[in-house]
């Protein structure tokens, strides 16, 4: 007799966990299935930045098929400042999974995502694809996306925690989770002064607590993309981080440990300025930061250039190194002498340098307007103090003064 003869077949999610660990098999079937595995990542629709995803698959032989992108079997996050482009890149990556026949589970966390520009860029996609094939492919099958709103922090764990086949089968290929970081921070606020409140009790203090759920969700996720052999993606949102004599610095809202060992591949995006054709504008970036568990010699490499078009993510050329320097020559910037400013310093010893001060006249002319949505809004997503590094700093006394602002 077993449990089941006994008890009975549970429907409601709360029998005996039975993916605690992966199944054994051989090393020589392991190797056999990579070369083998019609997908083993998902293409993120843009070709620079799947490049630089599948930089680490040395293992595959140069005659195969497999291209980059996002892996299956481990957490791939995307962070950076609002208006950057993390959900259109998301979006971007769920239509070209529904393309190719798999399932996609998208979970919002924040706000509903926006159901009609879904529809836009999938139908772009599949039109896309079908130009390059003989004969069209079938119609899209809209059974293969799943969506749900997870707008406390239990919805989300016990969804992730304890998956249905109903929720999220076997068939998945693709879990993204969107605006994880506000229900973290949410739920498990840092104190403001950085520092631990004194116990009442012989309960946990909020900043282990903090860990404890940070390392819970974590692992959820892990155990997820490792049982389901699917790739999970999730949207965190960013940080101001203020450090003596270092100035500010972003940094991704959630930033443990105990979640950096459970993140194997990170992408930052942001904005930056660029030449297109004789015009100054402002272009999508997305920056590699950790590649397989292992973190980049810089703090962002092979950058990916795109525009969000209401097709989706479309890539651009981009020169990293000489984007602002291959501009036209009429538009340099040059330096206006201290006289033409109308300026004085008084009691000046070296007039020479005084001469040199100044700033361009094209400058602001130059610049095109900022982005519609900006920084300060971060702060309605995650509240005060989110920057500041999760261990908290009495548990590292012998770190340098720092302070997180959102």
């Amino acid at each position: 007799m077993d449990y089941h003869s006994i008890h009975g077949q549970d429907i409601s999610s709360f029998d005996i966990p039975d993916t605690h660990r992966l199944p054994t098999i051989a090393a020589s079937q392991a190797l056999d299935e990579l070369k083998h595995e019609p997908a083993l990542a998902l293409s993120t629709g843009l070709e620079t930045l799947d490049k630089a995803l599948g930089a680490s698959a040395s293992i595959v032989s140069a005659g195969s098929s497999h291209r980059g992108g996002v892996k299956r079997g481990q957490v791939t996050e995307l962070w950076g400042p609002p208006g950057t482009g993390k959900t259109a890149l998301a979006i971007q990556t769920t239509a070209h999974a529904i393309c190719q026949g798999h399932d996609v589970v998208w979970v919002d966390c924040f706000q509903r995502v926006d159901k009609q520009r879904l529809i836009s860029v999938v139908e772009s996609a599949k039109r896309s694809r079908d130009q390059h094939l003989s004969h069209p492919g079938s119609a899209i099958d809209w059974r293969k996306f799943t969506h749900f709103s997870c707008l406390t922090l239990p919805h989300l764990m016990a969804l992730i925690s304890r998956p249905t086949p109903k929720s999220i089968g076997p068939g998945v290929s693709l879990v993204v989770v969107s605006s994880v970081s506000s229900l973290l921070n949410s739920a498990f606020p840092k104190s403001q002064d950085g520092k631990t409140a004194p116990k009442a009790g012989k309960g946990l203090t909020a900043s282990a607590k903090r860990v404890q759920g940070l390392q819970f969700v974590i692992n959820a996720l892990q155990k997820l993309a490792a049982t389901r052999n699917c790739a999970v993606m999730i949207l965190s949102q960013c940080a101001t981080r203020m450090q003596s004599e270092q100035g500010a610095t972003l940094v991704a809202a959630v930033n443990a440990l105990v979640w950096e060992q459970g993140v194997a591949t990170r992408l930052v995006l942001f904005r930056d300025w660029a030449w297109q054709g004789k015009q100054l504008g402002s272009v999508f970036m997305a920056g590699l930061q950790k590649l397989d568990g292992k973190a980049a010699n810089d703090v962002v490499e092979r950058i990916a250039a795109f525009n969000v078009e209401p097709s989706g993510a479309a890539e651009i050329d981009y020169d990293a190194a000489g984007s602002l320097a291959a501009g036209p020559a009429d538009l340099v910037l040059r330096k206006r002498k201290l006289g033409q400013t109308e300026l004085e310093v008084p009691d000046s010893e070296d007039e020479a340098d005084d001469e040199d001060y100044g700033w361009a006249d094209e400058d602001e002319a130059a610049l095109p307007a900022p982005p519609p949505q900006w920084q300060g809004s971060e702060d309605i997503l995650l509240g005060q103090e989110v920057g500041r590094s999760d261990e908290g700093n009495d548990e590292d006394p012998d770190e340098g003064p720092d302070q997180d602002t959102a």
